[in-house]
């Protein structure tokens, strides 16, 4: 009687050296951090939080940072083609964006600081953005029809320069800022028009939908940047449309979280914090005390749940579970 046949066993999974497979995605809950320390650092006066406390925060945000980027760039180094690679899909390219506007966002950490080095950096930001931007636009003109879906992430991608002139206008760079905002807010209309829908109707697929969250980031980043170039009737509008969008954001939170955690709930993290600050800078400069009031507590849950949410998606990343989940490039 012969013996019975048994299939080889499959072969191992090749193992991935260090940095091979950084994923894209770990940058979108650190742009969360950013927009967190940033929005405490217009709003600790008002509420007795000592400033070196949140001094001390964005720094470690920034450090934080740096070393995230150093990673992506140790995987750029050992492939430059995977850039390529992980902007053709969804989360590669949502991370991108958000790492070049967390460049931005640490230029405008460094003003009070180091001006001339803020300037540097906030170029390379904007330089980097405008790169991927072309990249993604690109992309999507060739690509085959069923591959040029719009999903609210392309806020990201397409807006992220509202963030320049948290920098820009401090340093004393406004010229061509208004045009820049203004260009912003046709580009988020015409966005809107496509994704916006989805959320209220509920056709999306429930891995997705954290990211109807960014919704918000639009209209709060909008206000504050026009409030910082002096476009009071502007900053009211885009006030009141990211205060009717987090209405409608918090109707659907269930549907939106329905498929349990992953990399996409920091969706739900820089919006938040730009809500928030959208609020305290209208209090700055309006002097209303509803808004300090709807800024704050804002912020403080923007820091209830921020950073947990980051911290889980960055333990995805030291697991080695975060890369495979969100389809990123192998170096």
């Amino acid at each position: 009687m012969s013996a019975p046949h048994f299939p080889p066993p499959p072969p191992l999974p090749a193992k991935v050296r260090l940095f091979q497979r950084t994923p894209p995605a770990i940058f979108p809950p650190l742009l969360g951090l950013f927009g967190l320390g940033i929005a405490w650092r217009r709003g600790a006066s008002g509420f007795g939080v000592p400033e070196q406390v949140v001094e001390l925060f964005l720094g470690a945000v920034s450090l934080l940072f740096l070393f995230c980027l150093v990673a992506y760039a140790a995987k750029i180094r050992l492939r430059a083609g995977v850039v390529g690679e992980d902007i053709r899909v969804l989360p590669g390219r949502t991370g991108l964006a958000a790492a070049t506007m967390c460049v931005m966002l640490l230029a405008a950490v460094l003003v009070p600081y180091e001006r001339a080095l803020a300037g540097w950096v906030l170029a390379l930001g904007v330089a980097g953005h405008l790169a991927l931007a072309v990249t993604v636009l690109f992309n999507l003109v060739n690509a085959p029809p069923e591959g040029r879906q719009i999903t609210p992430a392309m806020h990201l991608v397409f807006l992220g320069f509202i963030v320049a002139p948290f920098a820009a206008v401090p340093l004393g760079l406004t010229e061509g800022v208004q045009i820049l905002i203004w260009y912003c807010v046709a580009a988020a209309l015409a966005i809107g028009a496509v994704t916006f829908g989805k959320l209220v109707t509920g056709q999306y697929a429930a891995p997705l939908r954290p990211l109807h969250a960014i919704h918000l980031a639009p209209s709060a980043l909008v206000a504050t940047a026009a409030l910082l170039t002096g476009q009071d009737v502007l900053a009211q509008v885009a006030l009141g449309v990211a205060s009717a969008t987090i209405i409608l954001l918090l109707v659907r939170l269930r549907w939106m979280i329905e498929a349990g955690f992953s990399g996409f709930w920091s969706a739900f993290t820089f919006p938040l914090a730009a809500f928030a600050g959208a609020w305290l800078a209208a209090h700055t400069v309006f002097g209303w005390e509803i808004a300090r009031l709807v800024g704050g507590l804002v912020l403080v849950a923007a820091t209830l749940i921020i950073p947990p949410i980051a911290a889980k998606v960055l333990r995805l990343w030291a697991e080695g579970k975060l890369a495979p989940k969100t389809n990123a490039a192998i170096a």
